[in-house]
């Protein structure tokens, strides 16, 4: 059986020699004015909520890349052993092979053109000689009535 293993987020970042350096189980806490402007988000909840976190630790984790602009998250290999151990089973080799190959299907799709990039037809032809021309011929009764309804005689 290969063991495909699985990555866990870590707060903590290797140096270029391997040396590693702290390793932290939870961001460290932020000040109290960064993280009521963090709280004041209305979806700050909603997306704790779909992580099942705290609001308030999900809070210190984005406030941790907020101060620390240049740290990427690092990962940690974890044993299928040790996953099955953490309640998590661990995924086949042909289902991380499926994951790659959809990802690669959904990444090729969205750098297709689509139908909406080509030229559209005219909505309507109309005739290059136009319709016969309205004439300026007027009723001169309709006009008497048009111009005593706007302009009434005073009396």
């Amino acid at each position: 059986m290969v063991d495909t293993g699985a990555f866990l987020s870590r707060y903590s970042q290797s140096m270029s020699d391997g040396t590693q350096l702290e390793q932290l189980d939870a961001p460290p806490a932020i000040s109290a004015e960064q993280k009521a402007k963090i709280l004041s988000d209305p979806n700050v909840a909603k997306i704790a909520a779909e992580l099942g976190m705290s609001v308030d630790e999900f809070a210190n984790q984005i406030g941790y890349y907020l101060n620390n602009p240049g740290v990427e998250p690092a990962f940690l290999v974890v044993s299928d052993d040790n996953l099955r151990k953490m309640g998590v089973e661990p995924p086949s080799a042909k289902a991380i092979e499926a994951n790659v190959r959809a990802s690669v299907e959904a990444i090729k799709a969205g750098q297709s053109p689509s139908g909406f990039d080509q030229a559209k037809k005219k909505a309507v032809e109309l005739p290059g000689e136009g319709g016969a021309q309205v004439s300026a011929e007027s009723d001169p009764d309709l006009e008497d009535t048009v111009k005593k309804a706007r302009f009434p005689r005073k009396s």
